[in-house]
């Protein structure tokens, strides 16, 4: 086609073609099928900033249900703040998170003869996948966390930190970088 073709065509309303029915019955999606996929997709992720709300008015509640002395109320919440990532720091910032250690120093004070129930608050705190580190600051107990672990009878692996998987694949790499260079050596 030449230029000035391609300029009527335009003028025209565009270049049509006619390449006969779709194959296998599908052509141009129609607007209804273009909204139901849209209803398929993902919901949006919270911004920070209603990240913090959604936690702010979790915390809220879980000290209500505290002063209440519903201890698996506060339980259920320090879940659920657990899973919205509320005691991520980094996620939410140090003053929600603080406030989340706050609730679980609380409910751990709160329970102060009733060992079976801080066995279990630990238990559900390992569960969650929170680290010991982050338990022993939010109860304030430091060293003395590995004792109350001891006598509840739980096993709580230390995660592992990054710098140490870094430095075990660059060994292993190294040493099969070796390995095949040492290969290459004898048999080039």
């Amino acid at each position: 086609m030449h230029q000035s073709e391609c300029i009527v065509a335009l003028a025209e309303g565009g270049f049509k073609t006619n390449n006969g029915p779709p194959i296998n019955g599908k052509g141009p999606m129609t607007s209804k099928e273009v909204s139901d996929t849209n209803i398929e997709a993902s919901p949006p992720q919270p911004t920070q900033a209603g990240r913090i709300e959604l936690c702010q008015e979790m915390i809220e509640e879980a000290m209500r249900c505290l002063e209440n002395n519903d201890r698996q109320c506060t339980m259920r919440l320090i879940e659920e703040l657990v899973k919205a990532d509320c005691h991520n720091g980094n996620a939410v910032g140090k003053k929600v998170a603080g406030k989340v250690k706050d609730v679980v120093h609380e409910l751990w004070l709160a329970s102060s003869g009733d060992n079976e129930f801080k066995c279990e608050l630990l238990t559900i705190l390992r569960d969650l996948g929170i680290s010991r580190t982050w338990v022993g600051d939010a109860l304030g107990m430091g060293k003395n966390l590995n004792r109350w672990i001891a006598k509840c009878g739980i096993r709580w692996e230390g995660k592992v930190r990054r710098k140490d998987i870094v430095k075990a694949i660059e060994s292993l790499l190294r040493e099969s970088w070796v390995g095949m260079r040492l290969g290459c050596v004898r048999h080039c």
